[in-house]
């Protein structure tokens, strides 16, 4: 009880504008074991939805990273309310090996509600790219953790005149593409990559890099300081914040913004 009461005072003092970084505006609540969801009213889009904040509803897209109740537990109220409000089904990416019983979890609140909850669910596996829009892709990456889990990069992409053409006047470049050659390459840039809960290994894989170089890497750091030992965090799935002080040389974002913090911790020691 006194663990959940200094929760809820933790979580009154969250500001609830959110945080700009890099041109996004990133609002939402991360506690561990409590609730996490993270949003990027930019994309559209929540990263894991814990409880279903208001906000979150009037996202089009969710990512949930794995299956603890603190990061899906609010997925049919969403889905529900944003039927309830006349919004568009959402689309809601999980990892594929939790598909099948997300159906089964929907299947039963549809029974015992009575309602629709229409939505899209799409397993999307690492290294898979969906498209959100015509300038906008996002593509799992692996991470760590005591379940089946992953995280998600969103890349913005744009198309470049390849270099064999640079030379070329526009007439002729305009000639080209008329007869049907390629005269452009597709450019990913990373934009907003978000962990969920990990251990810190997702940080030596090559396979992951693109979420060390995204402008704005999102990232779980649920233990603070030395009370807590890194092997302690290991062993459960998570990440300490000496290691990503120890992994800092790895990261190319322009910003990192910790989440997912102990709810050992008060606003005072986190900041």
């Amino acid at each position: 009880m006194e663990e959940e009461e200094e929760y809820r005072k933790a979580r009154a003092e969250v500001a609830r504008k959110g945080v700009d970084v890099e041109g996004f505006s990133i609002e939402g609540v991360s506690v561990g074991g409590h609730e996490t969801c993270v949003i990027v009213p930019e994309f559209k889009c929540a990263f894991d939805i814990g409880r279903c904040p208001t906000r979150a509803i009037h996202q089009n897209f969710v990512f949930i990273t794995h299956a603890h109740l603190d990061h899906i537990g609010g997925l049919p109220m969403y889905v529900a309310f944003r039927g309830l409000y006349n919004l568009k089904p959402p689309t809601v990416f999980v990892p594929p090996c939790i598909k099948e019983d997300v159906e089964k979890l929907l299947d039963i609140h549809r029974t015992m509600s009575q309602v629709e909850l229409n939505l899209d669910l799409v397993a999307l596996d690492v290294g898979e790219t969906y498209e959100l829009r015509n300038n906008l892709v996002v593509r799992p990456f692996k991470t760590n953790h005591v379940l089946p889990s992953q995280g998600y990069v969103i890349y913005s992409v744009r198309k470049k005149l390849k270099k064999r053409y640079i030379h070329l006047k526009g007439n002729r470049i305009e000639n080209l593409k008329k007869s049907g050659v390629e005269i452009t390459d597709t450019i990913l840039s990373p934009e907003v990559a978000f962990t969920g809960d990990t251990t810190s290994d997702y940080m030596l894989n090559p396979r992951s890099a693109d979420a060390l170089r995204a402008k704005v890497l999102i990232t779980e750091a649920t233990f603070l300081d030395d009370n807590i030992s890194i092997e302690h965090a290991q062993q459960h799935g998570h990440t300490h914040l000496f290691e990503i002080i120890e992994h800092a040389q790895w990261i190319r974002s322009k910003a990192i913004l910790l989440t997912h913090f102990s709810s050992r911790y008060n606003v005072e020691v986190i900041f």
